[in-house]
């Protein structure tokens, strides 16, 4: 004889408006305003620049080549300073910067605020591809060996 007792509101009805607790990057309102982040990155990457020796104006330089528009020291420490909080980098400017450094510097921030990518070169996505087949190569050897021995014992062999 089974009790039959009803599923819990929880059950029958489950949350669909708060996030999973065990997702990698959760949406979340904001996510993307991420403007200190941008800045905090632009500097670090200017003080290793300048550790490389490659000064603020060189950088500057770079950029206003590759834009084919002037772009001052002024204009990068204004996108870093924190009293200039309102002011956005245009997404042509991060991508002059990253060039113009020859890192993914923003390119890897914005990898990340969209679901935890990274960013790898055409010779690192290549060999990732080659890993990624060796792997499902190897699985398929197993799954092979497994079906045999499955086919073997109705055989009675």
């Amino acid at each position: 004889m089974s009790i039959h007792r009803p599923l819990p509101d929880m059950l029958r009805h489950p949350d669909t408006r708060s996030g999973d607790l065990f997702a990698e990057h959760t949406e979340r309102p904001g996510a993307l305003g991420c403007q200190v982040e941008i800045s905090a990155r632009m500097a670090v990457a200017l003080e290793h620049a300048r550790e490389r020796g490659l000064t603020r104006e060189r950088i500057a330089e770079r950029m206003s080549y590759l834009l084919g528009e002037k772009i001052s020291k002024e204009t990068l420490d204004g996108y870093i300073a924190p009293s200039h909080r309102d002011r956005e980098l245009p997404f042509r400017r991060a991508m002059a910067f990253d060039a113009a450094l020859g890192e993914d510097v923003l390119m890897g921030l914005f990898a990340e605020k969209l679901g935890g990518r990274h960013v790898v070169s055409a010779n690192d996505a290549a060999l990732l591809e080659w890993a990624r087949l060796h792997y499902e190569e190897r699985q398929l050897v197993a799954r092979k060996k497994a079906l045999e021995v499955v086919l073997l014992s109705r055989n009675g062999k």
